[in-house]
């Protein structure tokens, strides 16, 4: 059925009315981010991302810093259960604080911008980066171990191969929402399919009678104190999957990566908060990771980058659940759809904490540079953030960018 046009009637300066003919389509037509994320795809978002690299790089973590395949076999459960707690805690911040943007969200409405901010600065330089180094290593590292079997990849080789990968998904993400949305149900049908391949006939194998590697399986000669935390990190990190949906609650059914909305939260520049104007993409928010991912993939290995971000990362989780702690005392009036047990916040809180502060001993390195970099992110946020002077000649300068950026990326700002 062919839309009737309809007239905009206004007035210019000079007092005399203007006539423009306008169709409902085009009126209707706004450049903003559509609702692209179903429930279906929201589904494989979680699944896809617990079922991803982590499931076959945390194995191998667990079992050298566990000591032992009875002890692994604990961490296993043990973070099942609380990542379980977590997923509970998250829940019913997302039901409660209807808003995107996950850790960084919450941590505004139950601490205000300071901790926001520095939630969005070690994400920026180094949770989100290095994530994203993890993955794709793992990609490089899979794809091209069978062609050099049975030698080892030579580590060059897998750095590149990764380095193609992450550019091809970072391009995916930026030219379609609902391409993006297609490939991660196919590729989560695949792990399935994958992880399917390997269970299976390790449970024929078993049910033959194939139990050798179980002897003795609660040694505790190799077992210690120190690593059991990075054993933690690796099973946490197979099982992290379950908060990313929470960063896309206003769009189930679009999506608007932490960056987006700090953006509009003031602390970040206008830019990355900005749309493409034909594929309604938040191009910027997504090429602002891709200088600092390309650096750290070729800069770090799977373990190390592991380690240091999971530091960074359940640090600011366990702060982010004790702020619904604090936002039942604050707030109790708050509506809350779904309202979980208050032990279930607290026992994930304290886990988190003694888990990060335990791995300060058992990887120094690692875990010192990024508890360092957490705390660069409070005089950042007191020179970029908190003051908010700057010369006119640099403030001009800034806009320069800005525009210009704007038009090479062809994004406006999204329109309500």
């Amino acid at each position: 059925m062919n839309r009737l046009p309809t007239e905009d009637v206004s007035a210019n300066a000079n007092g005399h009315k203007k006539h423009s003919i306008e169709t409902l389509d085009e009126k209707e037509k706004k450049v903003k981010l559509g609702k692209k994320v179903t429930l279906l795809s929201g589904t494989s978002v979680i699944v896809g991302t617990i079922i991803g690299a982590g499931i076959f790089i945390s194995p191998k973590g667990i079992l050298k810093n566990s000591g032992s395949v009875g002890m692994s076999l604990i961490v296993w459960i043990s973070c099942g259960v609380l990542s379980l707690f977590g997923a509970l805690s998250y829940a019913e911040l997302g039901t409660c604080i209807k808003k995107s943007g996950g850790h960084y969200t919450y941590l505004l409405e139950a601490f205000g911008p300071h901790l926001a901010f520095i939630k969005l600065w070690t994400d920026l330089i180094a949770i989100r980066p290095a994530g994203m180094a993890v993955i794709s290593l793992a990609f490089g590292q899979y794809i091209l171990e069978p062609m050099f079997m049975p030698c080892d990849v030579p580590p060059t080789a897998v750095k590149l191969v990764t380095a193609v990968g992450l550019t091809s998904v970072m391009y995916t993400n930026s030219m379609s929402v609902t391409w993006t949305a297609r490939i991660q149900i196919v590729f989560t049908i695949c792990k399935l399919v994958a992880i399917t391949t390997i269970i299976v006939p390790g449970l024929y194998q078993l049910f033959k009678g194939e139990t050798h590697n179980f002897e003795n399986t609660f040694e505790l000669n190799n077992v210690k104190l120190s690593t059991l935390p990075l054993a933690l990190y690796s099973g946490m990190y197979a099982y992290s999957g379950w908060f990313y949906l929470n960063f896309v609650t206003e769009e189930v059914d679009h999506s608007e990566r932490m960056f987006l909305v700090a953006s509009r939260e003031g602390q970040l520049p206008d830019v990355y908060s900005m749309i493409h104007v034909r594929r309604n993409t938040p191009i910027p928010a997504v090429l602002i990771l891709y200088p600092m991912t390309m650096l750290q993939l070729f800069l770090g290995d799977i373990y190390s980058l592991l380690n240091f971000m999971s530091f960074l990362r359940w640090l600011s989780i366990g702060v982010v659940v004790l702020g619904l702690i604090y936002l039942r005392y604050t707030q109790p009036d708050l509506p809350r759809p779904f309202k979980v047990p208050i032990i279930i916040p607290m026992v994930f809180s304290l886990t988190c904490f003694f888990m990060v502060f335990l791995s300060l001993y058992s990887d120094p390195v690692n875990t010192g540079i990024g508890f360092a970099i957490s705390l660069t992110g409070i005089p950042a946020y007191y020179i970029f953030v908190h003051f908010n002077w700057r010369p006119k000649w640099l403030q001009n300068g800034l806009d320069s960018i800005n525009r210009s950026l704007q038009i090479l990326l062809e994004v406006v700002p999204v329109e309500q």
